[in-house]
């Protein structure tokens, strides 16, 4: 083509945007994303920018992007190209609810769902009205908008759409082709989320299966169904199984996607939380470390993706016994967020108390103590009649506890104790008994050991009368399970 038209050719330039197609359809995003990149410039040269041709080659590129976790990229070109694709062929045009299924998925993809959801409620209902219930675009978008559904948590609405989904695809396109698999793994995930592993289990399997066969053991499709198979193992308790297959996905992801796509930081993680499940923290840290490297590097140190991956290594340091690790992590994440935010800020203070608690968790008394003492002189100042305000008083007590400071740490365990007692009409239901027996229990560790260290002051008295109070707490209410933030 390219001889015979010329490069720049019209003729020329479609093959080369549907052989990027193919490209990407192959799970070959290392060639489909230069070849777009490339198509595209030499379009808007000599087409303009709003070609069909332009617009539907806009749509594939953000959808590579996209694919390859290249989100701020992926992001303004899907809603360039609505915009454009809206103005030119009109809201409703195959080509229009193309884009908008693409943005919608970029939007879920980026973790936007309160974007994605209507986006993709709108496209589906579009289809079936354009396309009708049955094409493969509309069922292309069910399969979408399922997924969506359940990283929402609405698997009321996950469940019975991917059920409908496979149904309708494997009639229309048999057993084993690529979207009925695809809308086998979505269904499998499904279940999983929903803790039905008996239905995720073999239907995960056959997956796999099918993939491997259809598409090879490398496409990124079959990557996506290893990881979700050895997640199910890993909730079954099936390890020997689950680790094997985490570490073959690793190493075939890495070696097909690159080591900072997210899909290869997923499993990364995934491994990590295998080897953590399995007894295994000496094999699990130093992917916990990695991961948390590579998040920083591509994501920033105050993305959420990037402060999960934190939390998550200093979780595992904690429970490997090396906590002056865990206080390192988080004193970079405290300080780097301390530089972004107001200091009088009661969301700084919320984040202050977070990395108190997994200090106190890892005995790291000290510098659990710099942070409650930051916080409490926030919380005193825009917050000095709330409940947290005393509990952060009892927090910094249980600190100065840790480090043996006794008749320090007793005012603050009693005027926190004292002020969460009086508030407790304002304290959440879930969070009451939680606190309240926290603060109790604080109060008879202080004379349980002030009286080990000085046992002729009559400290045994007050442990006697705080162990009282405690066990009256404890017989008087039910213990709840926390939210994840205070």
């Amino acid at each position: 083509m390219k001889a015979k038209l010329g490069p720049e050719h019209p003729g020329t330039l479609a093959t080369m945007s549907n052989l990027a197609t193919a490209y990407r359809n192959a799970g070959k995003p290392d060639l489909a994303l230069p070849l777009y990149e490339e198509t595209l410039r030499l379009m808007k040269t000599k087409l303009g920018t709003e070609h069909p041709d332009m617009l539907a080659t806009m749509n594939g590129l953000a959808g590579v992007y996209q694919a390859a976790g290249k989100l701020n990229l992926a992001l303004p070109l899907s809603e360039e190209t609505l915009k454009l694709t809206k103005a030119m062929l009109g809201p409703e045009h195959p080509q229009t609810l193309s884009s908008m299924n693409g943005l919608a998925q970029t939007y879920r993809v980026a973790k936007k769902l309160d974007l994605a959801l209507p986006l993709f409620e709108e496209t589906l209902k579009l289809r079936k009205a354009k396309l009708g219930a049955e094409h493969p675009d509309t069922l292309g978008t069910m399969n979408n908008l399922a997924v969506a559904y359940k990283a929402a948590g609405k698997l009321d609405l996950a469940l019975p759409l991917a059920e409908e989904t496979l149904k309708l695809n494997k009639a229309k396109f048999g057993p084993e082709h690529p979207q009925t698999l695809t809308s086998m793994n979505v269904l499998a995930v499904a279940y999983k989320a929903a803790g039905k592993l008996d239905l995720a289990l073999p239907l995960s399997e056959e997956t796999l299966k099918l993939r491997k066969a259809k598409l090879g053991p490398d496409h990124p499709e079959t990557l996506t169904a290893m990881n979700n198979l050895a997640q199910v193992y890993k909730d079954a308790k099936k390890l020997d199984l689950a680790l094997p297959l985490l570490e073959e996905s690793l190493k075939l992801t890495k070696g097909k996607l690159g080591p900072e796509h997210p899909q290869t930081l997923t499993i990364m993680g995934n491994l990590a939380g295998a080897y953590k499940a399995a007894g295994k923290l000496d094999l699990a840290l130093p992917f916990y470390e990695e991961k948390l490297k590579l998040r920083k590097g591509t994501l920033g140190l105050d993305h959420p993706d990037t402060l999960k991956s934190m939390g998550i290594l200093v979780a595992a340091y904690c429970e490997a016994s090396q906590g002056e690790k865990a206080a390192e992590t988080l004193r970079e994440f405290v300080a780097c967020r301390g530089q972004r935010a107001n200091p009088d800020d009661p969301q700084f203070a919320l984040l202050l108390v977070e990395a108190s608690t997994e200090f106190l968790k890892c005995r790291q008394y000290t510098a659990a103590e710099e942070m409650l003492r930051n916080c409490l002189a926030i919380r005193e100042k825009t917050q000095p009649d709330d409940w947290r305000t005393f509990n952060t008083q009892s927090m910094l007590g249980e600190a100065l506890l840790g480090q043996k400071k006794y008749a320090e740490s007793e005012p603050l365990l009693l005027d926190g104790y004292e002020g969460l007692k009086q508030r407790e009409t304002t304290i959440p239901p879930e969070w009451i008994n939680i606190r309240l027996r926290a603060a109790l229990e604080r109060l008879v560790q202080l004379y349980t050991d002030w009286h080990a260290a000085e046992p002729e002051q009559g400290y045994d008295a007050k442990t006697t009368e705080w162990q009282t109070k405690l066990n009256d707490f404890k017989a008087s209410s039910i213990t709840e399970t926390p939210p994840p933030r205070e």
